[in-house]
């Protein structure tokens, strides 16, 4: 179905007039009135169990006052509907305000200080409303079993790669690099079972996680900041929301600590951060997601894409060896920052 059909049928449904529309990404699409507003109509990968958990956990965050985000007003016009459907047994979309701004840069200190005490006061706010129970999703204590899936994925990939006699250009990177990722993803789980990863489950009250923070997921517009994109909000220790800003935010800037160091103090102005925090930073930063995330699929995609892989690959993998360093001045700044 065509971007402009599909739009068409989501303005019927939620009852809107588009009288211009582009695409911002695939299942994204920006809208604007005949007089001027502006929407984005945004396809879910969620059931609408969990969509209206999301929906109600913001609208108390909301009414709580203390963090601006960028979702829903039910008393608006044309957002009363939280979700429609293109076809009935389809994919939900949402509908929300298009907000005015930018991304905050990794090369501003000043910007990534913002995004930490944003990030703070997002997980205190949090802990100040009655998080609904119904359609939650509550991550504590899963840690374990989704590092070891993850684990099982590069094994896969890399037994498979054997199997086939180390033939493409990825096989042939497998050959020589594999035991170093399978190394890589071991020493984070030998680290987690070491840990007091079940005991600061058992101990600490989960925290409203935004779930894939990072500098595309902040909108800065003047001096204001604000979040957005909220799919992904989840229960689980603060650590993790951390770990999602600081990889998104330095992945792209070979792993500058300098960007690292300013959401922390950021974030610390706002929560001073525990020892369990930084013990499950380290290990969260150890596991190699980037490169499992690269090659999972690998055998699924196009020409173009398994080229892109390939190309990939030599860069990921430089990146990840720049992990121990990086965790290195991570356990400088736990001493002394």
């Amino acid at each position: 179905m065509r971007p402009n059909k599909i739009v068409r049928q989501l303005s019927r449904r939620f009852g809107i007039p588009v009288k211009e529309m582009s695409i911002v990404k695939t299942g994204v699409y920006r809208v604007v009135t005949p007089g001027g507003k502006k929407y984005v109509f945004k396809r879910m990968a969620y059931p609408p169990a969990r969509l209206r958990w999301i929906d109600r956990t913001l609208l108390r965050l909301r009414r709580d006052g203390s963090v601006p985000i960028v979702w829903r007003r039910p008393h608006k016009r044309w957002e009363n509907r939280l979700f429609v459907r293109v076809k009935p047994q389809g994919p939900p979309y949402t509908i929300n305000p298009w907000a005015k701004g930018r991304w905050p840069s990794p090369r501003s200190t000043k910007e990534m200080e913002a995004c930490g005490r944003l990030l703070a006061t997002f997980h205190r706010s949090g802990n100040n409303i009655a998080i609904p129970k119904k359609g939650q999703n509550n991550q504590m204590g899963r840690w374990p079993s989704y590092l070891r899936s993850e684990l099982n994925v590069l094994r896969r990939v890399i037994s498979k790669a054997k199997r086939n006699g180390f033939r493409s250009p990825l096989d042939k990177m497998l050959q020589k690099h594999g035991e170093e990722i399978l190394q890589m993803g071991r020493a984070a789980l030998r680290a987690l079972k070491q840990s007091r990863y079940p005991s600061i489950c058992q101990q600490r009250k989960a925290t409203l996680c935004h779930g894939d923070g990072g500098p595309s997921n902040f909108l800065l517009h003047g001096n204001r900041l604000r979040l957005i994109d909220f799919e992904t909000l989840r229960l689980d220790l603060p650590s993790y929301d951390l770990y999602r800003v600081i990889f998104n935010s330095c992945k792209d800037h070979h792993w500058n600590f300098t960007i690292a160091r300013s959401i922390l103090d950021g974030y610390q102005q706002v929560n001073r951060l525990q020892p369990s925090d930084f013990e499950m930073l380290k290990i969260l930063l150890r596991f190699p997601r980037g490169m499992c995330k690269l090659i999972e699929h690998y055998d699924k995609k196009s020409a173009k894409e398994k080229r892109r892989i390939e190309r990939e690959f030599p860069r990921i993998l430089a990146e990840e060896r720049k992990m121990n360093s990086f965790i290195k001045q991570l356990e400088n700044y736990a001493q002394t920052g």
